[in-house]
């Protein structure tokens, strides 16, 4: 049994979840424009959440590419690929812990720059923008929630957070 599997990708959805919000967020009030205070902290949370972007997906890789190096079967389904794996040994047990620190990190500095915007806007009672954002991006969560929860395989799992890091970057950069 391959102790914290589940763990590393549970921890790079959230990441990817909150990365949801922060996204929503960004285009709700970049179409706005007009508050200089609240320009230059999305430009900064902006750079910011492309670089823990950059930092899932470069975990992310690691993290197949130890499995593949474990001579792990991604193509199987999630509940086979654990119960079929062996516990790790020490050495990979740290790098799967790093990994998850990697996306454990990444969703906190996510969840920081979210309330960052939302203290701001608060103080200057422009908080609707925000909760419609939030709304929004909480139908995109579940639905990526679920088909996570329902593919094929690991690997595809791999796949759909992969693309969504992607997506989110793309936006971000825009």
């Amino acid at each position: 049994m391959a102790f914290g599997i589940d763990d590393a990708l549970s921890a790079l959805a959230g990441g990817i979840n909150l990365t949801t919000t922060l996204v929503e967020t960004v285009k709700r009030y970049k179409k706005k424009g007009g508050d200089p205070d609240l320009e230059l902290l999305l430009q900064e949370v902006r750079i910011t959440a492309a670089r823990r972007i950059d930092e899932m997906d470069l975990a992310l890789t690691q993290f197949e590419r130890m499995l593949l190096e474990q001579k792990i079967d991604i193509s199987q389904k999630f509940d086979t690929v654990i119960a079929n794996t062996p516990f790790w040994k020490p050495w990979q047990a740290h790098k799967l812990k790093q990994i998850h620190k990697i996306f454990n990190q990444s969703a906190d500095s996510i969840y920081s720059a979210c309330d960052d915007i939302a203290a701001l806007v608060r103080c200057k009672n422009q908080w609707q923008d925000m909760g419609v954002a939030v709304l929004t991006s909480a139908t995109d969560k579940h639905e990526l929630n679920s088909r996570l929860l329902n593919a094929p395989s690991v690997q595809h799992q791999i796949k759909l957070l992969r693309e969504q890091l992607i997506a989110h970057k793309a936006v971000l950069n825009g």
